[in-house]
């Protein structure tokens, strides 16, 4: 007689590919990276495509955002609206996505 294997077993290792690939990433500790990879692609419609433009570096360093500008009177706009931005970020990326933002 040939023994089936039991389906209640096979469920318990069954895992969903999301599980997995976040277990990877904390793993290898490849998170932060993919979160600034996010926040670059949505950049543009998060600031808009003149912000955007002239957006001349993106960086996260744990919750801490680092944003520079190639023009003075933007730099100077920005570091005036960095609580708005911060909060627009943390609206489509998630709550506390980043706690500060540094203008450079």
């Amino acid at each position: 007689m040939i023994d089936l294997p039991r389906k209640d077993v096979l469920e318990k290792k069954e895992k969903a590919l999301t599980d997995v690939i976040k277990r990877l990433y904390d793993k290898y500790r490849i998170t932060q990276k993919m979160d600034e990879i996010e926040l670059v692609k949505l950049w543009g419609e998060i600031v808009g495509p003149l912000i955007a433009k002239h957006t001349s570096k993106i960086e996260m360093r744990g919750k801490t955002l680092y944003v520079s500008f190639d023009q003075a009177p933007l730099k100077n706009e920005m570091f005036m609206q960095r609580e708005q931005l911060r909060l627009n970020i943390n609206e489509r990326l998630g709550p506390n996505f980043v706690e500060k933002i540094f203008i450079g």
